[in-house]
Formats: structure tokens, sequence, C-alpha cells
């Protein structure tokens, strides 16, 4: 039996290669890095106070008949405010008035008299003595009659009226009538760590250093004026400098009493690199950025200086134009094509509310 014989036939033709999927280029939203002055600030807590406070007292005792205003409303100076019985004050000047009339009288004859010789310059000097207090008497009685009509030394809002008409008030009372507080223009005071202390007196013997203020979480802009005040030592407990800034409060935002959070611009960076916030991104070495290169994604150290608002500006890191991904998905990779989607442009920086 013959044995079989077994041809194999090998195939010319290689093998299909397996199925390589395409890159997929992310479409991403991109800005190019600014190069633009701004600000350079310092912000802090600070409490509003009025930087002229009354306390409306009476200075001489009596009735109260009449509350003249409305407690909490806004008073001019020179309103009345109260008024104290007058009655017993007028009567105490009239009589007052006839005495020293009486005593100026009698000094004027006896001058004459004691120019002729007949009365000795000693009783003279007595009787003129005489009707100069019984003047001073007068003059204080008739300042007595004015204190009882009470008037706004300042401009102010009123507080809580304490004493209701028809009660006796008097000098020795505790309680003041009514406290006036001045609100416009009003103060903001604040602290700043003492090392600020060079860099704030350096910029402040060149030019006024502006201030703005926010609400307790720096959200909403209330106000912007200028440094005013600063203090002549540092706490040695906190290691601090008092601060006051003057803001016009034109429409009354401020408050005393109220907390708000304080922006004080020392000077202004004339070439800061600023990117959008939104691009600074934290890893394992620090923050970075994602930037484009030639349709990749890559990553660059950077170092945030400060931030204001929506912007992030850098102290190192990038030189300005840089291509950088304004929202970096969680799953870019170095590497990974990218198309941009549109150019964004930077927001404008918001000086008001920056974070130091």
């Amino acid at each position: 039996m013959v044995g079989a014989v077994l041809y194999l036939r090998l195939s010319t033709t290689a093998p299909a290669p397996p199925n390589v999927p395409k890159e997929e280029t992310l479409s991403l939203e991109v800005t190019a890095a600014r190069v633009q002055p701004m600000p350079v600030i310092l912000q802090s807590v600070g409490q509003v106070a009025s930087q002229h406070m009354v306390q409306i007292r009476p200075q001489v005792s009596g009735m109260l008949t009449q509350v003249l205003f409305k407690e909490g409303e806004f008073v001019s100076k020179g309103q009345r405010l109260f008024q104290i019985e007058p009655a017993p004050f007028e009567a105490a000047l009239a009589s007052a008035k006839a005495a020293s009339d009486n005593a100026r009288g009698n000094a004027d004859r006896l001058e004459t008299i004691a120019k002729k010789g007949y009365v000795t310059q000693q009783d003279y000097r007595n009787v003129r003595a005489m009707a100069d207090q019984a003047q001073a008497a007068y003059e204080q009685a008739r300042i007595n009659l004015s204190y009882t009509d009470l008037r706004a030394p300042i401009a102010g809002r009123t507080g809580s009226v304490t004493v209701k008409s028809g009660n006796i008030v008097s000098p020795g009372d505790a309680l003041q009538l009514v406290t006036i507080n001045e609100m416009r223009p009003i103060l903001v005071q604040f602290n700043i760590p003492q090392q600020f202390l060079g860099r704030v007196r350096q910029y402040q013997a060149q030019r006024a250093i502006h201030v703005s203020v926010a609400d307790d979480k720096g959200s909403t802009d209330l106000d912007e004026g200028m440094l005013v005040f600063m203090d002549n030592a540092i706490n040695p407990n906190t290691g601090t400098i008092a601060l006051k800034a003057q803001l016009p409060n034109a429409h009354e935002q401020l408050w005393p009493g109220q907390y708000v959070t304080v922006n004080l611009q020392i000077t202004v960076e004339a070439k800061a690199v600023v990117v959008p916030q939104t691009s600074i991104q934290t890893g394992q070495r620090g923050s970075f950025v994602y930037i484009v290169e030639q349709g990749k994604a890559a990553a660059r150290d950077v170092k945030v200086d400060r931030q204001m608002g929506n912007l992030a500006v850098l102290s190192q890191g990038l030189v300005g134009n840089e291509q950088v991904i304004v929202r970096a998905p969680r799953d870019l990779r170095v590497g990974a094509r990218v198309s941009a989607s549109k150019d964004a442009a930077l927001p404008p920086a918001e000086i008001t509310l920056p974070n130091s």
C-alpha cells in the first residue's frame, strides 16, 4: 500500500492587521496667558465705625416736654431734638436780668460820686464787682435757658431714644437721651501683618492708597475710599498694625459695627502674567496649568502669586501668550491631542475682590 502524501498549501497573502483606534482629538476652551497691569492688594477683615459719635445728654434738670424727631431717622446739624420745660429758666433769666440792671445802675451812679471824692475808691470797686457778678449770673441764666432746647451738634443717624416725654431728666442721669452716629463719611478699621508695614508706608509716601470694601463674604462691593490713618505702634500680641480707611458711604451701605472685607491696594504691578483661575490645577509638585503645544496638551508648573476675582496672577511658569486650557477635564493626559473649541477671552480683572 502506497503511503499517503500530505500536501500543505502555504498562503502568500499577509494576515489583516488588528484594528487600531484612531487617536481622539479633544475640543477644549483655550485662551492666551495675558500680560497686563494688575494691582497688588492686601485683604483683611475690618469693622465699620462712625468717625464722629455724639451722646445727647441734658445739661439742666427739668421735665422733658417734647421729642422732636423719630428715633432712627437722619438728622441735620442744628436740628431740634428735645425740649425741656423752659418756664423755670425763663423766670430765672428775668430775675437775673433785673438784678444785673439794678447792680449796673448803682455802679454807674457811684462812679459819678466817686469822681467827686464823696466815696472811697474801694467802695466803688466793691459796687462795680457786685455789678459784674450780677451780669455773670444773668449770662449763666441765659445759657441755662438755651440748654432747654437740645439740638443736634452733628449731622447723622439717631439711635434709640431712652427717655420719653413727661419724664424728669438731669445731667446726672446714667443714660444718654439718644446717640447720633455720623454716617457720611464713615470709617472702616482693620489690621494688616507687620511685615507689610514697610511697603504700605513706602507707597503711601508716593500717593494716596486706595481701599475698597465688600461684604463679610467678599461677594458684594459696598464702597471705595482712601487710607487715612496708620497707628503709631504695632500690637505686640498680634504682630499687626491698625489702619483706618475713610469712605463716602453715600448710600449708607456701611453701618457702624458691621464686619466687612477690606481690600487695600498698595500698588500696581505693571507687567503681571494672568490666567483664568479655572485653569489652575493642583498636583504632587504644586500648581500647574495645561497648555497646548503643537496641537497636544502639555503641563507647565506655575507659581500663583495671588488670586483676584476670577483671575490668577502668576509669578513663575509662564511669560505670556501661551495657549492655556481654561477648563481641563479630569481625564486629560499630557500628549493628548487638543483643538480649541473657541478662543476664550480673559475676563476683566475684578480688582476689588482679591485674595491675598
